[in-house]
């Protein structure tokens, strides 16, 4: 069942499915619920699964231009969902840009946390500067900054596949899609006008692809730093992870350095960047056996 949620400079699109303890699931790029729809499900039958898209993603409009996106203002975002839903305290998973959330929730908030999964946080500012990682990042950047904003989502896209297609991986198999993108938005924006029906999932995110691409990644990935003294003081049990086909990618070492240096375990997840749409039975049962282990 789908709600609203009134936060400070934006309406937040909330759903809700099944019961038992909270489970709240945060999306990366595109912030959009629609992510986790294969594993809901799944979880929903031993959790209260709640899913929202982040502020300004989707169907979560600002209602000021000009608001926040930063992941400490987002993790406020997060504690006023649970509150939504009466839930004083839930298990977390967060993946990507919503790992970093999760993150923050671990610092700011970890009294509401029954337990955090701090799925591939893109933290590459942990990084040295001339690393592989960092300067993959950087690129998709400055492809965006210079007005590619479909070629620099093509980019990011592949960079999420553990075996991206070539097309993905060059400059010209970039503008072809970007070029595809441009004319299927304008098409869906025609049919919308005359079947006044609401967007669909696809659409949804490459519509927020201006969001992730020119505010959400520099702000997540460079200017953002961890607050390591926050989070090795945090009361909450907590973990990060990684996936068993993400080794080189640019949120996979940040992770293990993270775990490193702050001696939190770091566990393993089936596929690569975003395994509940990989393999969402096997997720499910991973992601519930990691949220037991916190109650041992």
């Amino acid at each position: 069942m789908s709600d609203t949620v009134v936060v400070p400079g934006a309406r937040l699109h909330v759903e809700g499915a099944g019961d038992g303890p909270g489970l709240l699931l945060v999306s990366g790029g595109g912030g959009d619920a629609a992510a986790y729809a294969d594993v809901v499900p799944l979880l929903a039958k031993t959790f209260t699964v709640v899913t929202y898209d982040r502020r300004g993603n989707s169907r979560s409009p600002f209602t000021d231009p000009d608001a926040p996106i930063d992941p400490a203002t987002q993790a406020d975002d997060a504690a006023a969902v649970l509150d939504h839903y009466g839930l004083e305290r839930a298990y977390v998973f967060g993946n990507s840009g919503g790992a970093i959330m999760a993150l923050e929730m671990v610092a700011r908030h970890p009294g509401r946390l029954l337990g955090a999964v701090v799925h591939e946080p893109p933290l590459v500012q942990l990084l040295p500067a001339d690393s592989a990682e960092r300067r993959e990042i950087e690129h998709i950047g400055r492809l965006a900054r210079d007005g590619h904003l479909m070629r620099a989502y093509a980019a990011f896209g592949a960079m999420t596949l553990p075996d991206p297609p070539r097309m993905f991986l060059s400059p010209t198999g970039q503008a072809v899609i970007a070029a595809g993108t441009h004319l299927m938005l304008a098409a869906g924006g025609l049919a919308r006008k005359v079947t006044r029906r609401e967007p669909d999932v696809m659409t949804r995110q490459l519509r927020n692809a201006e969001l992730t691409m020119t505010r959400e990644l520099p702000v997540f990935c460079f200017d953002y730093q961890p607050d390591l003294a926050a989070l090795a003081a945090s009361t909450a049990p907590w973990c990060l992870a990684t996936g068993r086909d993400s080794v080189g990618k640019p949120y996979y070492a940040p992770a293990h350095l993270l775990s490193k240096r702050l001696g939190v375990p770091c566990q393993e997840f089936p596929g690569g960047h975003v395994p509940y749409m990989q393999h969402p039975e096997e997720f499910t049962a991973t992601l519930t056996t990691i949220l037991e282990g916190f109650e041992a």
